[in-house]
């Protein structure tokens, strides 16, 4: 019996977009660095340290759902685009565009080369599907192709740092794509993949398994600017609001 389809595309992006936020926002707005530096006696005391503690270990949990979707929606996006290329080249270029915010909000540096956005990895998974796709599995030759493809993406991810890397998200977004038309198997497989980073993350599989196969209403750009601009606003929060009323 086939199971009932009913998120679409826009849905799980709502889905993804918020688990992320809830994670950035209790990591990026962290109050133990700045009391135990400052005022020590205020992690006792301090309301906004105490809620803190109740909400944020919540908030990064949920925030595990986050990163399968995010792949799961590029592998559609690439079954799907009529322009791969510019679907490369507009990735790259918030890759670009994130890159400050992420090491402002993440290690209030410019520039921090010690880890990469989240956009990197998805370019690099990008890359490789394509590579698998144009060297599919049909024979011995191809197939070894596809897995200098596989394993190129796996080192750059790593070698590059980008968030979640290699073994975690690229091997994530090839096994999404290279069972694709089983929902069962990839949700199985990727689950598997994912348990290295977080065995809540488990749950992201269920709306992708549920996943209609429309795209729903499009926010496009409103989805690939939001990563930057809340990292931004995020940071400036903890930096001109949370900061100064605790020291």
């Amino acid at each position: 019996m086939q199971p009932k389809h009913f998120f679409s595309g826009s849905q799980l992006k709502w889905i993804a977009i918020i688990a992320m936020f809830l994670d950035h926002t209790a990591k990026i707005i962290s109050f133990r660095p700045y009391i135990t530096e400052t005022v020590p006696y205020l992690i006792e005391s301090n309301q906004l340290f105490e809620l803190s503690q109740v909400f944020f270990p919540l908030f990064t949990l949920i925030g595990r759902l986050a990163f399968p979707i995010f792949c799961f929606l590029l592998v559609e996006g690439f079954v799907h685009t009529k322009n791969v290329k510019k679907y490369l080249l507009r990735l790259s270029l918030f890759a670009l565009i994130s890159e400050v915010p992420y090491d402002l909000a993440f290690s209030h540096r410019v520039v921090d080369l010690e880890s990469q956005n989240v956009f990197f990895t998805l370019v690099i998974g990008l890359m490789v599907i394509m590579g698998v796709k144009k060297f599919t599995f049909s024979s011995i030759q191809n197939g070894l192709f596809s897995l200098v493809f596989i394993s190129g993406g796996l080192f750059l991810a790593e070698w590059f740092k980008t968030d979640y890397g290699g073994w975690i998200g690229i091997l994530l977004i090839v096994i999404l794509y290279i069972f694709r038309s089983s929902s069962l198997l990839k949700c199985v497989l990727g689950g598997g993949v994912f348990l290295q980073n977080s065995w809540f993350g488990l749950f992201a599989f269920v709306p992708i398994y549920f996943y209609n196969g429309q795209r729903g209403k499009q926010w496009k750009y409103f989805f690939y600017w939001f990563y930057p601009v809340h990292l931004i606003v995020l940071f400036v929060i903890q930096q001109w609001l949370i900061t100064p009323y605790l020291i």
